[in-house]
């Protein structure tokens, strides 16, 4: 059974040991099977109770995210200036890689995670995410550093230019990147 807070502090430990990533990733993989454990323990109370992100712990060298990908959302481009642990326990997350090169920004594959994945994302990586589905795809996310304090970049959707991360900004171009995958 899943157990939030030594989940927590096994990745307080590993934050800051030279393999801390990879060891937060090992441990991500053995958690993210039991999803109605998950849920118990970040959704206290009523079960069918709706999940949104939830910030699990918070601190200058680590954030642990129980994160909700609404139905058909998506993101542009943005990236986190630090290593990224994603595991998905229901649903699935679609993710687009990309690099900056001479032409601008530059695809470079893509990738799903289904419930029961989780993956490592390097501190260098660029990438934009989508749910395919009509239900919430719920993961939990840790983060090397404080995320959400971070200086870090996002990709406008159409011109591809880089700018600096803007939470307003980035949450406008989701719901209009939403609403027109919901529309085709």
């Amino acid at each position: 059974m899943f157990d939030l807070q030594d989940f927590i502090d096994s990745c307080k430990q590993f934050v800051g040991a030279p393999a801390g990533a990879k060891q937060v990733l090992d441990l991500m993989r053995s958690v993210v099977g039991d999803a109605e454990g998950i849920k118990s323990a970040v959704v206290p109370g009523d079960p069918g109770q709706a999940i949104f992100d939830l910030a699990l712990f918070r601190s200058s060298e680590l954030l642990v995210l129980n994160a909700t990908v609404p139905p058909h959302f998506a993101t542009p481009p943005h990236n986190h200036c630090m290593w990224a642990v994603i595991g998905i326990y229901e649903g699935q997350e679609d993710n687009t890689f990309y690099r900056r090169s001479a032409k601008g920004l530059e695809e470079l594959n893509r990738r799903e995670i289904r419930a029961g994945e989780a993956v490592l994302l390097g501190p260098e990586v660029i990438h934009a995410i989508e749910n395919p589905f009509g239900s919430n795809t719920l993961g939990l996310h840790v983060y090397g550093g404080d995320v959400l304090a971070a200086k870090r970049s996002m990709w406008h959707p159409s011109t591809r230019e880089e700018l600096p991360y803007d939470v307003r900004k980035m949450f406008k171009w989701c719901a209009e990147l939403t609403k027109s995958r919901s529309t085709v």
